[in-house]
């Protein structure tokens, strides 16, 4: 595809000349003359007369006027037909406004009235209020004295009961000492019957070994004597037999 070339006007004459020019020089036999006939050929399609761009300008604009006329008349009778309805809707909205102004007055009137009403019931809700919190502050003094009163009558009975409780614990604490002094006493006594009892008892085992050792030595000297008497008994019998 061929690039578009930028297409300006030819003044006719110039055209005109240029091809004499060629004509003369293809006469003289002169070699630029095949080379200006090339070119008049390659761009004479592109060349066009003042007359002819205008014709075809004119043609386009005539073209376009006449698209752009219609569609500005279909335009024009669009809006005429926009402006018709909306009209209509305004003569609707005016008669619908009378009639909103006419409920707006109405309500207003009504608003009024309701805000009267509120007001009343405002105020015998406060007033009611305040009577509630008259009663409230009165039920909790109320409230708050009883509570005092049994709280001092627990801290009371607390306070006879640790007393009784520290009293009693006295009372046990001497017991105990008592107790443990006594307690003291006889292990005191039971250690000392303990040691004269071992101390009789070590006397008395001395005395069973003194008699012990004593009767061995008693034994002990008859089983001699026993021996000897026997030796000698028994010699003094042989001589008589002889």
């Amino acid at each position: 595809m061929e690039k578009g070339r930028d297409i300006q006007c030819v003044p006719a004459e110039m055209l005109a000349r240029l091809k004499a020019l060629a004509e003369r020089l293809w006469a003289d036999n002169n070699p630029s003359s095949v080379h200006l006939t090339a070119l008049l050929e390659e761009f004479e399609p592109d060349m066009k007369a003042l007359g002819q761009i205008v014709k075809e300008y004119e043609t386009e604009f005539s073209s376009r006027l006449s698209s752009k006329e219609g569609e500005f008349t279909r335009k024009e009778e669009r809006l005429k037909e926009k402006i018709q309805t909306l009209n209509s809707r305004l003569s609707a909205l005016e008669s619908e406004h009378a009639s909103g102004a006419k409920k707006t007055e109405e309500l207003k009137k009504a608003f009024k009235d309701t805000e009267v009403h509120l007001g009343e019931v405002r105020a015998g809700a406060m007033e009611t209020e305040r009577e509630m919190n008259l009663k409230y502050v009165s039920k909790m003094q109320e409230l708050y004295d009883r509570v005092n009163k049994k709280e001092q009558e627990m801290l009371s009975d607390w306070e006879e009961k640790n007393r009784t409780l520290e009293n009693r614990l006295q009372a046990l604490d001497g017991d105990h000492a008592e107790r443990m002094r006594q307690l003291k006493f006889r292990e005191k006594a039971l250690g000392e019957d303990a040691r004269a009892r071992k101390a009789e008892l070590i006397r008395t085992f001395d005395r069973i070994r003194e008699d012990l050792d004593a009767r061995e030595r008693s034994v002990a000297a008859r089983e001699r004597a026993l021996a000897y008497w026997k030796k000698t008994g028994s010699g003094e019998t042989g001589k008589g037999e002889q």
